[in-house]
């Protein structure tokens, strides 16, 4: 891997050294979508801002210091689009707000309070903005050292507030959509993480009660990785939904795109086709991948999550002992080309055998 350094990160993205310095101090010139892409290019290269430049400061009020912690596993930093439009709107609002980033990646399991809290410490931190999941531990130090905000993710324990997308609303509209489209038997798909994911449980739940409000029962046998003890790879989890297709499922409402972009190349290669024998929905509008069709989903509107987060974090600093606050922002329900009325069982049965001969 090459050295993370700012030279390097300019040279990656053909930007001059002094562009990539200003966009890492947030400078109001540098406009935001470059100084996401610049921040997320440090993230990927493990870039780490050093303390003493966090602490210049120029004419006018001293800035406030913000941590941006991301917490999202290497391996799937390709998929990272997503919390690249949260850094755009975070950095669009904070920009006139006079606030200083001091962005940080760390893999989930190796993040550590300690070394955290000497970061706040050094850095002179005021606030922070947790992106992707953590640990309840490490969140609890955080939250009771300086005012902070998630994204997405929902801590309950002390005052911090989060910032998410209406979910229930916007799987329950997946699940609309399927009934709508005449399937009468739908499972719920996901992966295992390293970590606890509650939103994958809330997402389910959320397809739950979105099958409740169509009149029809959940089968949890049909549903893939949703108890605790579950432990099925990508590819695994593939095969038993492959499984539970030829046995009469018609549709999977997966818990995010990457994954159902996942399921929908795997089941070809099982000889089920998407969504010709079965129909899959995602959740979070990433890019669609090369050579398959854009998936129906709730496309998240991301980069205002960024631009709320900095809101609720200036609120928190105003008042430190407010109520909690989950504040929630409507994601929108596209069509795709992943979802067709489903086919008689025999002819997807059919297909299958003569795919795996």
């Amino acid at each position: 891997m090459p050295r993370a350094s700012q030279h390097e990160i300019a040279r990656i993205l053909n930007l001059s050294q002094p562009t990539v310095s200003r966009s890492l101090a947030n400078h109001p010139a540098i406009n935001a979508e470059t100084k996401a892409l610049v921040w997320e290019t440090a993230v990927r290269l493990g870039y780490q801002q050093k303390v003493n430049q966090l602490r210049k400061t120029g004419r006018g009020a001293k800035p406030l210091v913000v941590g941006i912690v991301i917490s999202i596993p290497h391996e799937h930093q390709s998929k990272s689009e997503t919390f690249q439009l949260v850094l755009k709107g975070i950095s669009e609002k904070s920009a006139s707000e006079n606030l200083l980033l001091d962005v940080l990646h760390h893999e989930p399991k190796d993040v550590k309070s300690k070394a955290l809290l000497r970061r706040i410490k050094q850095a002179g931190w005021h606030g922070c903005i947790l992106v992707h999941p953590m640990s309840p531990e490490v969140v609890q130090t955080i939250g009771r050292t300086v005012a902070t905000v998630s994204i997405i993710e929902n801590y309950r324990n002390g005052h911090i507030d989060c910032v998410d997308v209406d979910q229930s609303e916007g799987i329950c509209g997946m699940v609309r959509q399927l009934v709508e489209a005449g399937h009468k038997r739908i499972g719920f798909y996901s992966w295992v993480y390293q970590l606890e994911t509650p939103w994958v449980q809330h997402r389910l739940g959320s397809f739950v009660e979105g099958l409740y409000r169509c009149g029809l029962e959940f089968n949890a046998g049909d549903c893939i990785n949703i108890h605790l003890s579950d432990t099925l790879e990508p590819d695994e989890a593939a095969a038993r939904a492959a499984e539970r297709i030829r046995d009469g499922v018609t549709a999977y409402c997966c818990a995010a795109d990457h994954q159902a972009y996942r399921l929908m190349t795997d089941l070809d290669a099982l000889g089920i086709r998407v969504p010709k024998d079965c129909s899959v929905t995602g959740f979070d509008g990433i890019d669609v991948p090369p050579d398959l069709p854009p998936v129906a989903t709730v496309r998240v509107p991301y980069d205002e999550l960024g631009r709320s987060s900095v809101n609720q974090l200036l609120r928190r600093l105003e008042q430190p002992t407010a109520p909690r606050r989950h504040l929630l922002v409507d994601g929108e329900l596209t069509g795709g080309g992943s979802v067709a009325p489903p086919r008689p069982r025999a002819a997807v049965k059919k297909r299958a055998r003569a795919k795996s001969t």
